[in-house]
């Protein structure tokens, strides 16, 4: 096991550092392979066992097989990626909670000012809040993110960048006691070597057990089997409306005495073999035709239905608003639902904040500035903002009561701090005035226009 003055935790990964990281890429990977002899050679002198075969099949030898190949994710991760794509209800959720979680960005609080706008410039130039929607992504449909750190020695920070991985083909390798040694990407031969922190390995709901703790939890896991019986659904009812379209019947030809030969039976089994919905048939007068009726005529789907939407939107959490579904709920329940939604968003964004700050900023402050240097922390900006008028209204009350100033309440709506100072504008006595009983606390706010200043409102107390 490596000394603890060698580990440094990111996230909740515990990642060696470069040099025995390196290290063991030199001496365990065998990925320096010429030709089958030396292939053979290796595993013969490293970790054949006798009488056992080449296979990684017991320990110690699994503890081997994840420190070379990674460890083996459990999951259908194709799967996943083929019901965030394919089904539009869960591609619609996952994109709507990606794109609130992450399009209003984020501001940088403490630290050097010189430091923050240096980032924030890093940050636009580089379009870093879409890799972050494509990190929120596949956070949610695979329950992991990967981006390579791509930088240079002779590049400066101000070109490096961050190029994202597919989660399909990347493994975690670590040892029996969870130490990150680094990551392997499968998608091509010889696989591609990453250490541990050439790699920001983002986990969504990480846990203690053995596959969460280094892969992460997929918000799809839940959705397996209840998708597979809304599959099941619709492929009876899409059978069950071709029945009706086109029935089932029990075709009589001919009579005891003059039964049909094979020939004209024949001919008959064709005609209604072929026949097509909303189409007419004649038939002779000695063929009798019965329409069998369908066994799901008194069958009533829509609760068994209505269950499975219910169990996939409580697992999805998006309010049916955002999925164009209104619904007759009042406005204490939708602020509820509300709530609960944007608290799962939040904590979405803190994971990714959060290893935004301890592998990818400190490491472009540390090359731009020196080591040192405090790393601004991420403050990401509100998910949802109530309206203008929900705004002054909460404002008001705020400064009636002396728990906040002119300036902010005018900020929050829009507004400059301070009230413009203009020679033209016109005094106040010549401001229309809204009429509101009370006593008049003198707290207005204005904007100017053409010249003109117009009142947009005044905070006023109730009347006693």
């Amino acid at each position: 096991m490596p000394a603890r003055s060698s580990i440094s935790v990111s996230g909740t990964d515990r990642n060696v550092s470069s040099d025995i990281s390196y290290q063991q890429m030199q001496e365990q990977i065998p990925f320096g392979w010429r030709s089958d002899g030396e292939l053979y050679s290796y595993v013969k002198t490293k970790y054949k066992q006798r009488g056992s075969g080449v296979g990684f099949v017991s320990q110690p030898s699994t503890a081997i097989w994840d420190l070379v190949w990674g460890v083996t994710p459990i999951e259908d991760l194709a799967k996943y990626k083929d019901l965030a794509t394919r089904i539009p209800y869960i591609a619609a959720s996952i994109r709507v909670k990606a794109n609130m979680a992450i399009s209003n960005g984020f501001e940088l609080d403490g630290g050097d000012e010189k430091v923050r706008l240096w980032l924030m410039d890093w940050c636009e130039k580089h379009n870093f809040l879409q890799t972050c929607r494509v990190v929120a992504w596949d956070m949610m449909v695979y329950g992991n993110a990967y981006q390579e750190l791509c930088s240079d020695e002779n590049v400066p920070p101000e070109l490096w960048w961050l190029k994202g991985l597919d989660p399909c083909h990347m493994r975690v390798r670590r040892d029996e006691y969870g130490n990150v040694f680094g990551y392997i990407q499968l998608l091509t031969f010889p696989p591609v070597l990453f250490t541990a922190q050439e790699i920001m390995h983002f986990k969504n709901e990480p846990k203690s057990s053995w596959y969460e703790a280094i892969y992460g939890t997929s918000e799809i896991r839940p959705l397996l089997l209840n998708q597979k019986y809304i599959d099941s659904y619709e492929r009876d009812m899409a059978t069950i409306i071709s029945v009706y379209l086109k029935p089932m019947l029990i075709v009589k030809a001919g009579t005891p005495e003059l039964p049909f030969s094979d020939e004209q039976l024949t001919t008959l089994k064709e005609v209604f073999a072929g026949r097509r919905p909303n189409t007419d048939l004649f038939v002779r007068g000695d063929v009798v035709v019965d329409q069998v009726e369908s066994l799901t005529r008194t069958l009533n789907f829509e609760p068994w239905m209505q269950y499975l939407e219910r169990q996939r939107k409580a697992i999805l959490g998006v309010p049916e608003i955002f999925l164009g579904e209104p619904s007759g709920t009042n406005r204490a329940t939708a602020d509820i639902v509300m709530q609960e939604f944007v608290t799962r968003l939040r904590m979405l964004q803190e994971i990714i904040g959060d290893d935004i700050e301890t592998m990818h900023f400190t490491r472009l402050v540390e090359a731009k500035f020196g080591e040192g240097t405090e790393v601004p922390h991420i403050k990401w900006k509100p998910i949802w903002e109530p309206s203008l008028q929900e705004k002054s209204a909460i404002f008001a009350t705020l400064v009636q009561a002396n728990a906040a100033k002119i300036s902010e309440w005018r900020v929050a709506v829009g507004l400059p701090k301070e009230m413009p100072q203009d020679s033209n504008v016109p005094t106040p006595l010549a401001l229309p005035q809204i009429k509101q009983t009370g006593k008049k606390l003198g707290n207005q706010a204005t904007f100017t226009k053409d010249g003109k200043n117009y009142l947009v409102a005044e905070i006023v107390a109730p009347s006693s």
